[in-house]
Order: structure tokens, then sequence, then C-alpha cells
């Protein structure tokens, strides 16, 4: 893997912890289950060549 795809795949893995962590403090409900298909997005965007 890229290192720019090791960073989306932290970057998306911080993000569903801290909407578990939100769940577990406020009332506000994130379905963090239904975010799990990021994790695979956030890899495939940072291989796909985008101009740069």
């Amino acid at each position: 893997m890229t290192e720019q795809a090791l960073a989306n795949l932290s970057l998306t893995g911080s993000m569903l912890i801290f909407c578990v962590g939100v769940n577990l403090i406020w009332e506000k409900k994130f379905k963090v289950a239904n975010m799990l298909p990021t994790i695979v997005i956030a890899v495939i965007w940072a291989l796909l060549p985008l101009g740069a």
C-alpha cells in the first residue's frame, strides 16, 4: 500500500472510533456499521490516479 492509502485508512478508522465514542457519551447516535464501506473507499481513492 502507498503512504497516502495508509494515511486515508488511518483517518477513516480514527473517525469511526470517534463516532463510537460519541455514541457512548452523548445522545446523538451514529450508525457506525453503515460507515464501514468507507474503509474500502478510502484506500481505493488513494490508489486512483486523479491527475496528480
